[in-house]
């Protein structure tokens, strides 16, 4: 029976945000783990500190207390330049908006991330396309496509380099029910490969394909299901 590893924790965060005088506790003391072949929802009302729990776990943001572990490794507390590099590598991530360059057609934008990562595959660069189903759009750039196949876009880059984890916020925000659904089985086999993924989500539909939902409110977790 193969063991599950755990591929990302993070123990006791923190992150406060300061404008003016006053003072936002974004993140409250949140402990969080996903194992591989594993697919944790965030769920809980806007501002309640999904997207900011997202960003400290991929180091695009520094809690201010608490760390983070990629790996059994300390991944908080490093060098932006150092931070940048073990993203690439080992963590997927799909934003809300700024997942692509528009300047860039929808092929060259995943090959870029290859190149982010060191891992240049022409092969697993059309696997991806077909994936999303995006093969005979490859050459378009983002401002010509539509919002369902931005989404797809978006996930293709985030797998571009076969990432130990997936982190996404609202994938299917913006999308129908039939993009809604490939991004459901997409991730699914995902999981299925080993993956793991984290989805901040507000979809019920999502959601019901999790191992397991946590609940976010003021910045602290106040439920696992």
């Amino acid at each position: 029976m193969e063991v599950n590893m755990r591929v990302l924790e993070a123990f006791d965060l923190y992150r406060f945000y300061h404008t003016g005088d006053e003072e936002t506790l974004a993140l409250r003391g949140v402990n969080f783990y996903v194992d591989s072949g594993e697919i944790v929802a965030v769920m809980g009302p806007s501002g309640s500190g999904k997207s900011t729990l997202l960003a400290c776990l991929a180091g695009l943001d520094e809690p201010d207390g608490g760390y983070v572990e990629l790996l059994s490794k300390r991944f908080t507390r490093r060098p932006e330049a150092e931070r940048a590099a073990i993203r690439a590598q080992e963590i997927g991530i799909v934003l809300q908006s700024g997942n692509l360059f528009n300047h860039l057609s929808v092929e060259d934008n995943i090959y870029l991330q290859m190149q982010f990562g060191h891992k240049v595959d022409e092969q697993r660069l059309t696997m991806l396309l077909n994936l999303v189903g995006l093969y005979e759009r490859r050459q378009a750039r983002p401002t010509r496509i539509s919002g369902g196949e931005t989404a797809r876009a978006a996930l293709a880059v985030a797998l571009a380099n076969d990432p130990k984890v997936l982190m996404a916020d609202e994938p299917t925000g913006e999308v129908d029910a039939e993009t809604e659904k490939m991004i459901l089985d997409l991730f699914e086999s995902y999981r299925k490969s080993g993956g793991a993924a984290i989805i901040a989500t507000h979809s019920e539909a999502l959601a019901a394909h999790a191992d397991r939902i946590l609940r976010v409110v003021d910045g602290r977790i106040v439920k696992y299901a």
